[in-house]
């Protein structure tokens, strides 16, 4: 009953128009970001496919160590290691381990394409901690891999 008298009478019809307005304008801000966020997001592809495109011209397809199935694996592998509650880091070095040339590396960059708004080496900084992605470049160096996350 209180809230149908505050909305009656001469204030109702201010306290109306600011309910409105406040909501209105709550609507236009949230719009804003959700498309300045969509806008920052198309900018960052277009980078990664750009980025992506030049190491895809590196790959020397007889140094490719396994079959296109065998990355795909791979790829999901580090994919699905990163939880928000548990990492599992041994996963990914266990990826890691396995590749043997930089075209190897590249392929798997390749891949796992753009996922979660990161490339592969992005992902990867994203999550692992420095320690972590020193082990994983000591992986990559045993190798002779020049590429480094």
């Amino acid at each position: 009953m209180w809230i149908a008298a505050l909305f009656s009478g001469k204030n109702g019809t201010l306290i109306r128009t600011l309910v409105i307005g406040s909501i209105v304008i709550t609507i236009i801000i949230v719009l804003y970001f959700v498309f300045k966020k969509k806008a920052a997001s198309n900018a960052v592809d277009k980078f990664n496919q750009d980025k992506i495109s030049e190491m895809e011209s590196e790959i020397v397809i007889d140094k490719i160590s396994y079959p296109l199935s065998e990355f795909n694996n791979m790829a999901d592998k580090i994919y699905y290691a990163h939880h928000w509650y548990n990492d599992d880091e041994s996963a990914v070095y266990e990826v890691f381990q396995r590749m043997q040339t930089n075209s190897d590396l590249l392929k798997l960059q390749q891949v796992f394409g753009i996922r979660d708004d990161y490339d592969l080496f992005g992902y990867c900084r994203n999550f692992l901690d420095d320690d972590e992605l020193a082990k994983v470049n000591s992986f990559l160096a045993q190798r002779n891999i020049s590429i480094k996350l």
